[in-house]
């Protein structure tokens, strides 16, 4: 199947001329819009099959590179030992002029290393030197795919950490394939072959196996299209979900209560976040006030039903007494 529509493909020029790092032009939660590549109870390996889409709609290129801050977090709290989250300092694809552009992740990782520089004391170098490693940013690669077998959830999107070390993460295993099969072609005196083009490309087996930290891509055996539908391409290519509608950010102040272990709630009254913990003992404040200012009430107007019934009484035997008196009088 030829390129017979014309939208955004991933093109080997733009493989070729675009790296990761590069400065590029860059909801509500429903768990279709992810990619599950996690372990079920009970399962030791899974396989997930699916197909890029472009990440960016001018280029074509299939990548974008973003940082996030794994947190470890009081899971009596928050319900799970770790959150991750965007960090506001480094990426450029979010909007700075709501979410701003400091982020205390980066403030403290930044404190602890300068302290830990100056430390003389081993056990506290050691242990400031742990603080910043654990408040430093992961370099996180983003890409929109279509799950094979689960079509009808459209577009998902897939994150996944960047292994410096030993370049087994998802994004170098694909460069790797995109390079392999392109080569293998041109040994072949045939035409140069874009594993990733949307029309005449491969699927991507994902595999994920309990105990190995990183899952193993490779390629599907058949050349096949995208879709037979070259409208559902389109509707694919042009999803309006963009990656910040996924992963969404935070503003400074809840990432500020997080970093102090703390969960962030949102302050309709004061339209702000606040830690959870003492909006609830505020509120519960308040309420036992307000209980207390309605008990005194309900007193109050116990007390003044009581002093008018008295009051009634009062008039009604003034009245009695009188009637007596005027029935005395004589004629």
């Amino acid at each position: 199947m030829g390129n017979l529509i014309n939208v955004p493909n991933i093109t080997p020029e733009v493989m070729n001329g675009l790296d990761l790092y590069e400065s590029k032009t860059a909801s509500k939660f429903n768990k279709k819009n992810y990619l599950n590549t996690r372990l079920e109870d009970g399962e030791t390996i899974k396989e997930i099959t699916i197909r890029l889409l472009p990440m960016d709609l001018k280029t074509g290129y299939p990548f974008v590179l973003t940082h996030f801050h794994n947190v470890k977090v009081p899971k009596d709290i928050f319900g799970c030992e770790w959150k991750s989250y965007l960090c506001l300092k480094k990426n450029t694809g979010i909007d700075h002029s709501i979410y701003g552009d400091k982020c205390p992740f980066c403030e403290i990782n930044a404190k602890a290393y300068e302290l830990s520089e100056k430390e003389t004391d081993a056990v506290k170098k050691t242990a400031l030197q742990k603080l910043s490693i654990a408040n430093k940013s992961i370099d996180t690669v983003i890409v929109r795919c279509i799950e094979r077998g689960h079509e009808e959830d459209g577009v998902k999107f897939w994150k996944f950490n960047i292994r410096k070390k030993d370049k087994m993460d998802p994004f170098n295993q694909i460069i790797r394939l995109y390079n392999r099969y392109l080569q293998k072609s041109r040994e072949k005196g045939l035409p140069d072959e874009n594993i990733l083009d949307l029309f005449n490309g491969r699927d991507l087996i994902i595999t994920i196996t309990e105990g190995i930290a990183a899952p193993t891509v490779q390629c599907d055996n058949e050349i096949t299209p995208l879709s037979k539908d070259e409208e559902q391409i389109k509707a694919w290519v042009y999803d309006e979900k963009k990656w910040t509608d996924v992963f969404t950010p935070k503003d400074y102040d809840y990432l500020t209560l997080v970093s102090e272990q703390k969960y962030p709630w949102w302050d309709k009254e004061n339209n702000k976040w606040v830690d959870r913990e003492e909006f609830n003992k505020r509120n519960s404040d308040k309420e036992n006030e307000l209980k207390e200012e309605e008990s005194q009430a309900e007193e109050a107007l116990k007390s003044e039903e009581v002093s008018s019934k008295k009051e009634e009484d009062k008039k009604f035997i003034q009245s009695i007494v009188i009637e007596d008196n005027e029935d005395d009088l004589p004629f």
